[in-house]
Order: structure tokens, then C-alpha cells, then sequence
């Protein structure tokens, strides 16, 4: 049985898929017969310009023979133009007198106009003395219609996610929260469970659309009991047995809680903000180096790292005491405040070429993005239970991911086609419709007025790091990971890439490959990792294979081995990631005492990996270059998993257990 969301999530794609793909034949064809003909007419302007030139020079009375620099003034135009191919000055006779590159060849898959070179006559005294032939290269055609429909699909792709995330923000929290209950008392009496739920709905409007089903459900209970008491009461011991079969079959007995739709409820909301923190990625390193001044004695590398190290930095800091803040404001008031924030900050980011003020703006946008992220993951864990919480953290972590999908190529177009003032626009509108999508979603509760949750103190690392074992999965694996996350996939590749003339488009592709491998892996290490029993393996091979993966930048830095880098990333990551997770636990398990202060060190540790990874990622590019810092931090995360499974070697490991983190 398909489920009342499924169908609606599988309709959308459907109609979505269907409408793109009509789309993207309608622009392949129309692309196909504008961008020939434009770039044709682009060489016909630039013979004619260089013929120009040369007959003006002619009319000055150079002989024709004599003419000095018309090689590096070819040379200088088809820098300049990179689809002419070839350019040439011929006599009257025909004969070549000046020839710069060559033409392309005859089997080009192009316009039949294109193979044939553009003829610019040379005039003096109204008499043909010469000419210039250009000829256009027609794979420089294919190449721009191949770029644009990859946009296109990629643009697709995402709009595709986008659709499906904002599908729940589309019925409503009220009618998700409908749809769902529904679904869940259907699915079980689709399986024959007639176990009445053991909870009311609290909202009026899901109660009024489940009340029929569990009152049907209730009486039934009811006179199965009425039915067991009665045999009871003669001795029927097989009328007895006979019901109490049917009892277990059905799960008569078996009172269900109806799942938490904490998840559900913000998921719209917290994708759409970390949607407009996503955007982004492609262009940031881009945008700081054009406005990082001069005469501060520092390295241009070190300038373009600082503000996203500080909002790293920030981030690390401010999470624990906000995780604090939100509880005593509220979930939504949590939510709500630091939307407005990051909001202020995007919008200053887009009004200022200023250095200072857009470290500041950053820094804002920081504060604002942490009290977001820990007031979703509060309101999530308020309203789940222990038998739900990770199904509902694995929503959380889904709306992040796909999140992530989506930002860049979106953020990069709109840079390349817009700027990236337009980019920092969009963010703020996003994080503002975020902060409309929570006001709108999200239930009102009321703030902790008694105890709160307890603070992250200095001695609680103490506490923490006494728990076997727990050091070299923090400082071999955890903050590892996050170091070299920051340092490659959100500063080496975007700058590196900016370098080599890549625009923000073609960056943002790139950096979808470590979030999609990341979706698409993570569920199936982390399945895998559970049925073997072995998170420590898992965590071992998982930091190894990312690292090795840097190891690639020794053999060049073509945008190919950058995206063999990003997808080893990927995958070693999603081989670890959950288990790491689980080995934490486990440790904070057998710390009775102290559970909190492990898990506040671990994530203070992994914030911290995350600032000092962009921070090192600048130094170290400007002192040995790309290749080189990609290879140091490779190294060093291998080095970090190796160290960490000698901490467990056999003999010391204690036994894992198989439940999922």
C-alpha cells in the first residue's frame, strides 16, 4: 500500500519530470538554432573589425607586404575569443600572409555555416587588396549548448527536491499532521494490527479525522476483553486460548504511540534556511578575495579565510549556550529570532564591499544560524520519544543534506548570471520565508520556566575525556572530519576552482557531488555498520578513504581529480559518520554521570574542526599552494584514523552493541 504522502510526493515528481523534460527538449532545440547563429555573427563582427584595422593602416600608406604586428594582434584576439579557431590575412591572390591556430575539424558535429570560415575583405581605393578569414571552432558550440542544457538539467534536479521539501509546507502543518495520522492507523490495518492508539491527537482537526477509525478501534478492544472475561468466567479454556491467539495475531494488546511529527513539522522551515545558507558555497571564497584589502600584511589566502572561519568559529561557540537559550525563549521564538538575524547579515552582505563589515555581517549570520540549528534540533527532540528520536533526527539530517544539494547550483547561477549581491538578496528572502514557514508552523509552547538544560562548563571536558577511549575518536576522527570537510569541499575547491576561471555555476556543480553521495550512502553504511557490528571498522576505513582521497591533489588539480577528491570525501564520510555518532553514545553511556559532557565535548570538538579547518586551509594555500595543502590535510586526517584504530587495537576494544545511533 502506497502511502497518502508517497502518492502525493510521486504525483509532483511525475507531473514535475514530465514538464521539465518538455522543457529541456523545447531549449535544446531552441539553444541549438540561437547560440550557431549568434556566434557566427560574433566572427563575421571580428574579421570585419581586424580588416578594419588593417585597412586603415593601408590608407596610411604601409605597404601591404610591410604590415607589422598582425600575428600578435590575431594572437590577442582569439585569446580573447576562445570559439575562433583559426584567423588569417590573405593577399588579393589568395596567397597566406599571416596565420594564427587552426581551423577545426571538418567532422564537428555543428551547423553546416559554421565549417566554412568567415570572409572579411580588405578595401584601398575601393579596390579588394586582401582579406581576413576566420574560422569558428564548432565544438566551442557544442560545448555552450552542452553547458547550458547541464544547467538546465541540474536546475531540474534540484527543482525536482525543492517541490518534494516543500510539499509539506504546501498542505500545511495542520493537514501534514492530518495525512499522517491517517496514514499510520491505515498502514496497520492494512497489515490486520487492530491495536487502538494508546494517545489522543491534541489538534482538533487531526483528531476529527482519526476519532471515527480509533473509536471503531476502542469498542473492538472492548469486547475482545468482554469476550475474554466471559470465558473466564465459564472455564472455555479453548474459547480462551482461541482469543487470545486472535489477540496476538491482530495486536489487540499492543497499545500503539503514535509516531512524533516534531520532524515533519519544522523540516520545511529548516530547509528552507539552510537552503539560503547553501546558496552561498560556490561564490563565497570568490567574493572575499575581491574585496579583501590591501596593506593589512597579511596573505590574500589568509584575508579570504577569515570570515568564513569566524563564522565557523561562532558557530563552535555560541551552540551550547544557545541550545540553553532556546529552551527558556521557546523553540519558536528560538527559531524565529535567529532567522531575522541571518537574515540582517545576508542583507548586509549584500549591500557592503567593505572587508570588516562583511566579516561582521558573517559573524551575524553565524549567531543567527546557530540559534536556528539548535532550536530545530530542541523542538525535535521536545516533541519525539526515546523509540522515535532517531527516525526524527534522521529527518533533521535529511532537510541539511538535501539542503546542501540544492544551495549551490542555485546560489552559483544566480552569482554568474546576477552577482553576488543578488546571491546574498536570495539568501535573506529564503531565511525570511524560513522565519514565515516556522511562525506559521511551528506550535507555540510555553518556555521553560523551572530548570533548564544544564550549560557546557569547563570542567565537564575533564569529565568527558576520562571516558575510555574518547579521546582518539574525538581528536582521531571526529575533529579530523569536519577539518577536512571545511577545509576542502567549502574553501580549497571553490578558490582553487575561482582561480582556474570556473564560474560560480560550474563550482556549485562540483560541490553537489559530496552531499549527494552523502544522501545516498549514509542510510546504507549506516545499515551495514549496524548488521556487522563493526562502527569501529566502519570509522577506521571511512577517515582513511577521505583522506585518501586528498591524497589525489599530488597527480594535478583539473576539475576531474577535484571531483574524485569530493566523491572519496563522500563516501569515506558516509562510511563513518553514523558510527562515529554511535561510538559517541556509547561512551556517553558509560559515563552515567556524565553524558551531557560527552556529548557537549563532541560537538564542541566537531564545531571546532570545522573553524580550524578553513583558518588552516588559507594559511597553508598561500604558503605551499593547493596540491600541496590538499595533500597535508589528507595526510593528516589518515593519520588520524590510523591513530584512533590503534587506540582500539585488539585486546582493548570493547564489544559494540547493535543498536542504531
Amino acid at each position: 500500500m502506497i502511502g497518502l504522502r508517497a502518492a502525493l510526493s510521486i504525483s509532483i515528481a511525475l507531473i514535475l519530470c514530465a514538464a521539465l523534460a518538455v522543457v529541456g527538449w523545447s531549449a535544446q532545440r531552441a539553444v541549438s538554432d540561437t547560440i550557431a547563429p549568434a556566434i557566427a555573427a560574433k566572427g563575421d563582427a571580428v574579421a570585419r573589425g581586424s580588416a578594419s584595422l588593417i585597412q586603415r593602416a593601408l590608407q596610411a600608406g604601409i605597404p601591404f607586404g610591410e604590415l607589422k604586428g598582425v600575428d600578435a594582434s590575431f594572437a590577442a584576439l582569439r585569446s580573447a575569443n576562445p570559439e575562433v579557431s583559426a584567423i588569417e590575412l590573405v593577399d588579393a591572390a589568395g596567397v597566406s600572409r599571416v596565420r594564427v591556430g587552426e581551423a577545426a575539424s571538418e567532422g564537428a558535429p555543428t551547423r553546416e555555416a559554421l565549417r566554412e570560415p568567415v570572409r572579411a575583405p580588405i578595401l584601398l581605393d575601393g579596390a579588394a587588396v586582401g582579406a581576413v578569414l576566420l574560422w569558428v571552432d564548432p565544438g566551442v558550440v557544442s560545448q555552450r549548448v552542452r553547458s547550458m542544457l547541464l544547467d538546465m538539467a541540474f536546475l531540474g534536479v534540484v527543482a525536482l527536491l525543492i517541490a518534494l521539501e516543500l510539499l509539506a509546507l504546501a498542505v500545511g502543518s495542520r493537514s501534514a499532521l492530518s495525512l499522517g495520522a491517517l496514514e499510520d492507523r491505515l498502514k496497520r490495518l492494512a497489515h490486520g494490527k487492530l491495536a487502538p492508539a494508546n494517545s489522543t491527537p491534541q489538534d482538533s482537526a487531526v483528531r476529527a479525522l482519526t476519532a471515527p477509525i480509533d473509536a471503531h478501534l476502542q469498542a473492538m478492544w472492548a469486547r475482545h476483553h468482554q469476550l475474554i472475561d466471559a470465558a473466564q468466567a465459564k472455564g472455555d479454556t479453548a474459547a480462551l486460548a482461541e482469543l487470545r491467539t486472535l489477540g496476538d495475531r491482530h495486536g489487540i494488546d499492543a497499545p500503539v504511540t503514535n509516531e512524533s511529527r516534531a520532524a515533519a513539522v519544522v523540516r520545511p522551515a529548516l530547509f528552507l534556511f539552510m537552503l539560503s545558507d547553501e546558496l552561498t558555497r560556490p561564490f563565497l571564497p570568490g567574493f572575499v578575495r575581491s574585496i579583501a584589502p590591501d596593506g593589512w600584511g597579511i596573505g590574500l589566502d589568509v584575508l579570504v579565510s577569515l570570515p568564513m572561519a569566524a563564522f565557523m568559529l561562532t558557530m563552535a561557540l555560541c551552540q551550547l549556550p544557545f541550545a540553553s537559550l532556546s529552551e527558556r525563549i521557546g523553540r519558536r521564538e528560538g527559531f524565529l529570532a535567529g532567522a531575522v538575524l541571518a537574515a540582517l547579515g545576508y542583507a548586509v552582505a549584500a549591500l557592503t564591499t567593505h572587508y570588516g563589515v562583511f566579516a561582521a555581517a558573517r559573524i551575524v549570520t553565524a549567531i543567527g544560524y546557530t540559534l536556528v540549528f539548535v532550536s530545530a534540533q530542541g523542538h525535535i527532540i521536545d516533541g519525539s520519544t526515546a523509540a522515535d528520536r532517531s527516525r526524527s533526527l534522521a529527518v533533521f539530517v535529511g532537510a541539511i543534506l538535501v539542503a546542501a544539494l540544492c544551495g549551490p547550483p542555485i546560489g552559483g547561477v544566480i552569482a554568474d548570471r546576477l552577482g553576488a549581491s543578488a546571491a546574498f538578496v536570495a539568501s535573506a528572502v529564503l531565511a525570511l520565508l524560513a522565519c514565515a514557514a516556522a511562525w506559521r508552523m511551528l506550535p507555540k509552547r510555553t518556555p521553560h520556566t523551572g530548570a533548564v538544560a544544564a550549560g557546557f562548563a569547563l570542567q565537564d571536558v575533564s569529565v568527558a575525556v576520562r571516558t575510555p577511549r574518547l579521546l582518539g575518536l574525538l581528536f582521531g576522527c571526529a575533529f579530523p572530519a569536519k577539518f577536512i570537510l571545511a577545509a576542502i569541499c567549502f574553501y580549497l575547491v571553490p578558490v582553487e576552482l575561482d582561480k582556474q576561471g570556473y564560474g560560480s555555476a560550474e563550482i556549485g556543480r562540483l560541490q553537489m557531488i559530496y552531499p549527494l553521495i552523502m544522501v545516498v550512502c549514509v542510510p546504507l553504511f549506516a545499515a551495514l555498520a549496524d548488521r556487522l557490528r563493526q562502527r569501529t571498522a566502519f570509522v577506521v576505513m571511512g577517515g582513511v578513504l577521505a583522506g585518501a582521497g586528498a591524497l589525489l591533489a599530488g597527480i594535478g588539480a583539473s576539475p576531474a581529480v577535484i571531483a574524485s577528491i569530493l566523491l572519496l570525501l563522500g563516501l569515506g564520510q558516509a562510511m563513518s559518520i553514523t558510527s562515529q555518532s554511535a561510538l559517541v553514545a556509547d561512551s556517553a553511556r558509560q559515563a552515567p554521570g556524565a553524558s551531557g559532557a560527552v556529548l557537549g565535548v563532541f560537538r564542541l570538538v566537531e564545531r571546532g574542526g570545522n573553524a580550524a579547518g578553513q583558518a588552516a586551509a588559507g594559511i597553508l594555500l598561500g604558503a605551499i599552494g593547493f596540491s600541496a595543502a590538499t595533500l597535508s590535510i589528507g595526510a593528516l586526517v589518515v593519520a588520524g584514523a590510523l591513530g584512533f584504530a590503534w587506540s582500539v587495537r585488539p585486546g582493548s576494544r570493547p564489544t559494540e552493541t547493535s543498536s542504531r545511533p
